[in-house]
């Protein structure tokens, strides 16, 4: 894998395709504007028009003083991921991460993050680590938008997210489908679960012959999963997807996940 870096993104490139861009001067929040297919399809979106602050593929948490997920500058509860250092490492890098409020209050967590990318055949495979310290004691929120289930659960989607494209979301297999370990179920089926890969495939815009591709994510934690296909299609994973929790000042958490970016035609 090759990588090159500037003071706005890195670019993983594998034998002269695009793997993915992790964009370092966004605002808020280091994140992936991008990550393709082997055959060049793109499977995120940046900043749509319904949720600005969806960032591709990103990782982000809520305090209950401070916001590392919505975006909302001069509020006094605005946090911000702002970077500290950035290497490039064999196939990757890594990150020196202080998640603060935006006036420089409020110091939350010290992370190190460390981003790889493998190419296979047909398909891309990230691994993201993160470690994180905490600066403070804190309590993990989940967020107002929580989506209902039919036995009253409310799934949380704070954590690692990935916004996909906007057509994976239309009705019927045809166009896209959520995938639970590699088995097709309903999206309400796959939040709240805590199985080890869920993902979404689904068809790629642009082409006459049935383009698919497909995205997932595999996790070595056991942590909840949020799963949305009504309106935008929308997965992600972490602490607090199945409710709040209590962190002390020192308590360092450790978490892992494989991205997997492939071709399905």
């Amino acid at each position: 894998m090759k990588l090159d870096l500037n003071e706005e993104r890195v670019r993983f490139e594998s034998a002269g395709r695009c793997a993915g861009e992790y964009v370092l001067n966004d605002r808020y929040k280091p994140h992936f504007r991008s990550i393709y297919t082997p055959a060049g399809h793109n499977c995120t979106l940046v900043s749509p028009g319904d949720h600005r602050h969806h960032k591709g593929m990103m990782y982000a948490l809520k305090c209950e003083d401070v916001n590392f997920w919505e975006e909302d500058p001069g509020s006094g509860h605005c946090g911000i991921q702002e970077i500290l250092s950035t290497e490039l490492i064999e196939g990757g890098l890594r990150q020196e991460l202080l998640w603060r409020e935006e006036g420089g209050g409020l110091q939350t967590y010290r992370e190190t993050r460390t981003i790889t990318c493998e190419a296979e055949d047909k398909a891309f495979v990230w691994t993201w680590h993160t470690q994180r310290e905490a600066l403070r004691d804190h309590q993990l929120v989940v967020s107002f938008w929580l989506l209902e289930l039919e036995d009253g659960r409310k799934i949380n989607y704070h954590g690692l997210g990935i916004r996909l494209p906007w057509i994976w979301c239309w009705n019927g297999k045809a166009f896209g489908t959520v995938e639970s370990n590699g088995e097709a179920v309903e999206y309400k089926q796959a939040s709240g679960s805590q199985v080890k890969q869920l993902g979404f495939s689904g068809l790629i815009d642009g082409y006459w012959e049935r383009t698919w591709a497909a995205v997932s994510i595999e996790q070595e934690q056991d942590f909840g999963w949020f799963a949305l296909r009504e309106g935008f299609p929308y997965i992600s994973v972490g602490p607090s997807i199945l409710g709040g929790l209590d962190v002390a000042q020192g308590q360092i958490s450790e978490e892992s996940y494989r991205i997997r970016v492939e071709d399905r035609s």
